[in-house]
């Protein structure tokens, strides 16, 4: 039974460490996640109105079907080659995080299943989803390190060269954004978005359908609403349509960076509470042993004193 006891403070120790770890990795967590949904929030309301700029320059420009930048909207007319489809997937660099980088594997799977006859490029933001997707089959073109704290889109530049790049060159016909919408501590959703060619739906800058409340409210222009542009409204379309990629790809990096911590800080916290009721179980079973291994010696010094006497 001492033996018992020994092996029960071996394990009550453990845990206790173990504990302390959790629990101070889910104060890391909560301040990051702090920081990461002030970010989010305060730029949605930009990244909203930039994407509305440009539907409402879409509709004051009237392109001919052989105008080169008819495609920035529609390239299914210019389409002479098998359909081709670029994916930027954003997961986190390390794991402990929950279901944060399942959930956007399972859509971006989802999605890729839906596109059996295109070619499809895969380029990932974050070290996990590259490791998953390359390990169920699929070839990852490129993968970049997710900065935990993006205080600026320059970590995002690089990246959003890359897709005009591709698009505008119609390398790719369809750019489409796989990420982790914020709603809430507790509530995050993957989500599937499509950046290129531009479109009045299905856009990243759009709110999640039921969560209306957490979005900035954007009053739409009117119908009869005139608007002047200087020097031109084809001059600004060009100017805006290059650099849309950065304003909503930095958008969904600060939108996943605040489901990623969040989702981290609730991993942690039920590890803490779970190693926190396995230590009450465990202090129960060591009195309980201490408490019989007392009782058999009290046992045996009786019988032997009743020998004795």
């Amino acid at each position: 039974m001492a033996l018992n006891t020994r092996e029960i403070k071996g394990r009550l120790r453990s845990i206790k460490n173990t504990q302390k770890i959790t629990h101070t990795m889910e104060l890391v967590a909560a301040a990051k996640m702090r920081r990461a949904v002030t970010g989010a929030i305060n730029s949605r309301t930009y990244s909203t109105l930039a994407w509305d700029l440009v539907q409402r320059l879409r509709q004051a420009v009237q392109f001919n079907d052989d105008d080169p930048r008819q495609f920035w909207f529609d390239q299914s007319t210019s389409i002479t080659k098998q359909p081709h489809t670029t994916v930027l997937v954003f997961t986190s660099n390390r794991g402990l995080c929950g279901a944060f980088n399942n959930n956007v594997i399972k859509q971006t799977v989802k999605f890729l299943k839906t596109v059996p006859t295109e070619a499809v490029t895969i380029v990932c933001v974050g070290k996990k989803g590259a490791g998953t997707l390359s390990t169920l089959g699929y070839t990852v073109h490129q993968a970049y390190a997710k900065a935990d704290s993006a205080r600026n889109d320059e970590s995002i530049q690089e990246l959003a060269e890359y897709v005009y790049e591709e698009f505008t060159q119609q390398r790719t016909h369809r750019v489409v954004v796989a990420y982790t919408d914020y709603q809430s501590s507790i509530s995050q959703t993957a989500v599937i978005r499509q950046l290129y060619p531009l479109t009045s739906q299905n856009t990243i800058s759009q709110a999640v359908d039921n969560a209306d409340a957490a979005k900035p409210k954007i009053t739409p222009p009117t119908k009869h609403a005139v608007y002047k542009y200087e020097p031109s409204a084809e001059a600004v379309l060009e100017y805006i349509v290059p650099r849309i990629a950065e304003v909503q790809l930095y958008q969904a990096l600060l939108e996943s960076n605040a489901s990623e911590h969040s989702a981290r800080m609730l991993a942690m916290k039920s590890a803490t509470d779970a190693a926190g009721d396995m230590s009450d179980e465990l202090v129960l079973a060591f009195n309980r042993a201490r408490q019989a291994a007392i009782t058999k010696e009290i046992a045996e010094i009786s019988a032997g004193s009743a020998a004795l006497s």
